[in-house]
């Protein structure tokens, strides 16, 4: 199966990029070759952030064919028909089958928590729950629900998402609660700080969980994807690049990453680079998605590098 790359755009840690830069980013993405791009989503965190959805139906219009994609949406910060509502619109702006919402639960900043009025300890079953109002809402017709948190009867909501079905719904996170949301509930499984081995075992729980359940995961016909969201900076010096890598993650999580990125940072030589993809390739990922982790002045350098020195070898 064809491997497909994405790029996520983000504020840099130490620097707000201006509109005009923002916009650059989508549009130079596209013309790079990309397969998708995807933006991170905070409500209250410790980098900067915009808001993910809006920023995703500015680059709809600055952009043709590269695929739209939130890495992840905290779902339970949210009300579901607000969600449903506005990843429905950027479906809508995109003109279908170019969007794909990304979901999580959240929790490493109790902070956006108490400020949206949602307990930590009730995140994952929010999720849930809000994942199938939103593919209720998404139908277009007069829906009814009754739940642990939301009930409302004969709603509707207006335009229906172009996409068939409504836009895949790929779930990201780290835990076992998430792979099996990813496997039982969704289109598609986006791992972080993870390691290819961890990848493969992850990947292995899902096939079989699935099975079980009675959907098997259909990777190969491109119904269900397993993706990888990788931190990457491609530098000929490999200890700048984990050194650099190391300042960028630990400003971007307000926690010292001496000693995690370098189990799960992508640095180094682009030889390095290609065999860290190669490993994941291996363990099954289908989709990655690149993230600079090195200094904010050469984060458009650095998607070009990768879109021409780099993807171009995996490929061949």
């Amino acid at each position: 199966m064809k491997t497909k790359f994405g790029v996520s755009f983000g504020m840099h840690p130490e620097r707000i990029y201006t509109p005009e830069e923002t916009y650059a980013f989508a549009e130079a993405a596209e013309a790079l070759g990309y397969d998708s791009l995807w933006i991170g989503d905070h409500v209250s965190f410790y980098g900067h952030y915009t808001e993910s959805l809006t920023t995703l139906a500015a680059f709809a219009a600055r952009t043709s064919r590269i695929t739209l994609g939130t890495g992840v949406y905290l779902l339970p910060l949210r009300r579901p028909a607000i969600a449903a509502k506005t990843a429905a619109t950027v479906d809508y702006l995109t003109g279908g089958g170019r969007f794909v919402f990304g979901v999580g639960v959240g929790g490493e900043g109790k902070t956006e928590f108490e400020l949206c009025g949602v307990p930590v300890k009730e995140r994952g079953a929010r999720t849930d729950e809000s994942i199938e109002i939103v593919r209720k809402l998404w139908s277009g017709e007069a829906v009814s629900h009754e739940g642990r948190f939301w009930r409302f009867d004969g709603a509707r909501q207006t335009p229906a998402p172009p996409t068939p079905g409504g836009p895949p719904i790929w779930v990201g996170g780290r835990s076992d609660a998430a792979r099996k949301r990813a496997a039982l509930k969704c289109e598609g499984y986006l791992s972080y700080m993870f390691s290819a081995p961890r990848f493969a075992r992850g990947l292995e729980d899902m096939k079989r969980w699935a099975e079980e359940a009675g959907r098997p995961l259909d990777i190969e016909g491109g119904a269900w994807t397993p993706a990888h969201h990788a931190f990457i900076y491609v530098h000929e010096d490999a200890e700048h690049a984990l050194r650099e890598g190391i300042r960028n993650l630990s400003r971007r999580y307000n926690m010292d990453f001496d000693g995690i990125a370098q189990k799960y940072l992508f640095y180094g030589p682009r030889e390095r680079c290609l065999e860290q993809i190669a490993a994941f390739q291996e363990a099954g990922a289908t989709h990655f998605i690149f993230k600079h982790a090195g200094p904010a002045d050469e984060e458009m350098d650095q998607m070009a590098l990768l879109a021409e020195e780099v993807i171009p070898e995996v490929k061949n």
